[in-house]
């Protein structure tokens, strides 16, 4: 719920997700001290006592609300201004949540009941309520009420936790207390809490390592950001629970088969048409869920007696936040592609434990010479195009790491070096080009890269194209990709010039800059930009912005605030196409998004939105606000033919809405464009109100 609520702010990046469950992990982690020192009073009422006070503290930060924050604070510096808006308004609620599982579980740990000895059920308890909630918000919740409602209910949600917590009280005072036993840990265990913190590093990290990889390099779909969460929780539930419990001795042979021959495809990176892309998310989370399940199947084999219950706690808490800090925080900064992820993965083998010498990791090291020296000799007599050498090296290399299966040590550094290598030499062969420029930011993964034989350069934000230009002489400056001559823009552009008048357009999304190629002294472009990295790029690497000049500038930003600022019925094109790879932020397409942008628009203007979506159906999106708003639309979806394809034309979808039809000159008649009607059953999003779900294409 506050992911969503502040999703709009910041352009609808996933990295908000990201920050989002990493500031829960903090507050996990200071909920998790609170109970350890509590659990330390021996006086169970004073506990009792002071725990009460403190379940009243959040009504004083509830409904959350975030309206007074705007996305021009929180764009300069995303992710500490994010961290710091959570912190001044859900950090209390978060906490004292938070400190509810440890302490239930320590005191029904100090009664007389049978299964007292032996409370973890309860955290696959706890887990798997966390769980169903998560689950129930896609599909029971965001369909049928709005954020500004989801707070209320949460709030009142929260005061019925309340008066659970008095007949939880109530019900342990009818039990019998057993005597606090002070058993202090050995000073040789502090190698058994760096475990626990390890054991629980690696699954945190690698959680939001792959909601980062699919949302970067596959599908930026924010439905799929819960997915990595939900499953994370389940092996959680499967480790500690009593009836769905897992055998670690046998998650513990099995699990590194699966990473085994999952692996290749961590370091590839590799992503594919939609179809295709459905399958490559589910090998993906099905490594996740194998890596995660052996991580805290191991953490749970070595938790401690009920004693020690509050503190194993807090070690697994730090363990998650250390591994979210190292995800949201650290790779960003360091990694310009989403290499946290294999280096994680590297990782998982690790926890199974075992005794290792110099022998393994030398051994580890000659695998990795072993590799590069083959990828020397297959490239120096081009065997690396040769599909069966290839098929066979990796054949005789996955042979031998599965023969050190019963080895764990041995194991895990082959593995860790067999793929640190392949993700050093696999993706240059999926990317057939030359890679130009990397980088990496709070709004995501941007890469620019030159294919010399087709004499294209592209810039993709995560695995989408964001622009395409000609390095030809001749070519050079044309407009391509979704605005190539004679698909659905240039009608509009080709429209809109034959009124013969002084002209502006706005876009929103800068992308290459490739709308500027329509510029000139009578049609001035502005372009709104919230990553200001992409302004960067477009200036050294393209040169649709050089070439304008004059009659083109950028404003960075956020598109919808920024807009808001310019004088009313100033321009006579709006063009959105401000997304994050396919994601959508979704305060650019609300009803109150579309109201600005008419107040924009001259009495005759034009709006045109880039509904151009692998993932989904935002046609229907946009014929919704039109209709809504009162508006005609008419769409066109412009199929780039392979020859066409080949010069760097890509399929495009566009509808564009008018407040009169006849605003639209002769466009509606032109080959290709169809009336976009109201979609019936389909209620229009506003910025209290999405459901993404019903945009999905499952197809």
């Amino acid at each position: 719920m506050v992911g969503k609520m502040l999703l709009p702010y910041l352009g609808g990046a996933s990295s908000v997700w990201t920050t989002c469950v990493l500031f829960f992990q903090c507050m996990l982690l200071l909920g998790y001290v609170y109970a350890h020192l509590l659990a330390r009073l021996g006086d169970m009422k004073k506990q009792i006592a002071t725990h009460a006070v403190v379940l009243l503290l959040p009504l004083a930060f509830l409904p959350l609300r975030f309206g007074d924050i705007t996305s021009e604070s929180l764009f300069q510096h995303p992710t500490l201004r994010l961290m710091a808006t959570l912190v001044a308004s859900a950090a209390v609620p978060f906490f004292v949540l938070s400190t509810t599982a440890p302490l239930l579980q320590n005191w029904f740990s100090r009664t007389t009941h049978a299964a007292s000895s032996d409370p973890y059920f309860l955290y696959s308890a706890s887990n798997a309520g966390s769980l169903l909630a998560l689950i129930a918000y896609p599909f029971v919740i965001e369909p049928r009420i709005g954020v500004f409602d989801q707070s209320r209910l949460w709030f009142a949600a929260y005061v019925g936790l309340i008066l659970m917590f008095g007949l939880t009280v109530v019900a342990l005072q009818r039990r019998r207390w057993n005597p606090v036993e002070r058993v202090p840990m050995e000073r040789t265990d502090w190698s058994r809490r760096f475990y626990w913190i390890a054991a629980s590093f690696v699954p945190s990290a690698l959680m939001l390592a792959v909601t980062s990889h699919i949302g970067a390099n596959v599908v930026s779909v924010p439905f799929l950001w819960l997915v990595p969460l939900a499953l994370y929780l389940m092996t959680f539930i499967m480790s500690f629970g009593r009836r769905l419990s897992v055998s670690p001795a046998r998650v513990a042979l099995n699990a590194p088969v699966v990473l085994l021959f999952l692996s290749p495809l961590v370091a590839l990176g590799v992503f594919g048409p939609p179809g295709l892309n459905w399958i490559v998310i589910g090998a993906h989370l099905l490594l996740l869920f194998v890596a995660c399940l052996l991580c805290h199947a191991q953490l749970a084999e070595s938790r401690p007696g009920a004693q020690h219950l509050t503190e194993f706690y807090f070690w697994v808490a730090l363990g998650g936040v250390l591994g979210g800090f190292f995800t949201a925080i650290l790779a960003p900064a360091l990694f310009t592609t989403v290499l946290e992820y294999p280096l994680v993965l590297a990782l998982v083998p690790f926890v199974r434990g075992g005794k290792w010498n110099k022998y393994d990791v030398l051994f580890g090291a000659g695998i990795a010479a072993a590799m590069v020296a083959t990828w020397l000799i297959f490239r120096a007599t081009q065997l690396d195009v040769d599909a069966n050498a290839v098929a066979l090296a990796h054949t005789v290399l996955f042979f031998i790491c599965f023969r050190l299966l019963w080895r764990p040590q041995r194991f895990a550094w082959s593995f860790a070096a067999m793929l640190l290598v392949y993700t050093f030499i696999l993706p240059g062969y999926i990317e057939r080009s030359n890679r130009i420029y990397a980088d990496r930011n709070f709004f995501g993964v941007k890469r620019v890269l030159e294919d010399q034989n087709a004499g294209l350069r592209k810039l993709f934000h995560g695995d989408t194209i964001h622009g395409i230009e000609s390095t030809a002489a001749e070519r050079s400056g044309q407009p391509l990709s979704y605005y190539f001559t004679g698909g659905p823009v240039s009608d509009v552009i080709d429209m809109m010039r034959m009124r013969g008048t002084m002209q502006r357009i706005g876009v929103l999304g800068l992308g290459v800059g490739t709308m500027a190629a329509y510029a000139d002294a009578a049609h001035r472009v502005r372009f709104y930009e919230i990553d200001p990295t992409v302004e960067l790029i477009a200036r050294n690497y393209f040169t649709f912005l050089s070439r304008c000049g004059e009659h083109c500038d950028v404003v960075t930003g956020d598109g919808r605030l920024q807009l808001a600022r310019e004088e009313d019925s100033s321009f006579d094109v709006i063009l959105l196409d401000a997304f994050s790879s396919d994601s959508v932020p979704t305060h650019l397409v609300s009803r109150e998004a579309v109201s600005i942008y008419l107040s924009k628009l001259k009495p005759d203007g034009v709006l045109i939105f880039n509904v151009s979506n692998r993932y989904l159906n935002l046609e229907k999106l946009a014929a919704a606000l039109s209709a809504d708003a009162g508006l005609v639309a008419f769409a066109r979806f412009d199929e780039a033919a392979k020859a066409l394809a080949a010069l760097g034309k890509t399929n495009a979808n566009h509808l564009v809405a008018a407040r009169r039809v006849e605003h639209l000159g002769r466009l509606p008649s032109h080959p290709g464009w169809r009336k976009a009607d109201r979609p019936a059953d389909f209620e229009p999003w506003s910025d209290d109100y999405s459901n993404l779900l019903s945009l999905i294409r499952w197809y």
